[in-house]
């Protein structure tokens, strides 16, 4: 990338010197390579988005077991053993918080 940078500062710098592109400019191309390298050490913004827990959001057993591709019964366990946090609204009413499908998910990533 190095050596074809030069390559590419060297066929800018007459379009500079005729106005075409501003010393800025130049100045901001000769930083690609370096932005580049710290573009790729960042994480993905969105796998982060996705991964990150959203306070307020709230999955019935249906949609837990839907995301999870889980039978109700695994669902039902995670549950008890306190893997997935959850809310008793009434007998039959249960929200299970989001966060900690995402939890989940992620304490058994490449197991």
């Amino acid at each position: 990338m190095k050596k074809n940078m030069s390559i590419i500062i060297n066929v800018l710098k007459p379009l500079v010197k005729s106005g075409i592109i501003s010393k800025e400019d130049l100045e901001l191309i000769k930083k690609l390579p370096d932005m580049e390298a710290k573009i790729k050490d960042m994480p993905n913004p969105v796998w982060e988005e996705l991964l990150k827990p959203k306070l307020g959001k709230y999955k019935t057993i249906k949609e837990t077991c839907e995301i999870m591709r889980a039978d109700r019964k695994t669902v039902y366990t995670w549950m008890k053993t306190g893997k997935l946090q959850y809310s008793r609204l009434a007998a039959k009413k249960v929200l299970i918080h989001e966060n900690s499908i995402i939890k989940l998910i992620e304490d058994h990533k490449n197991k």
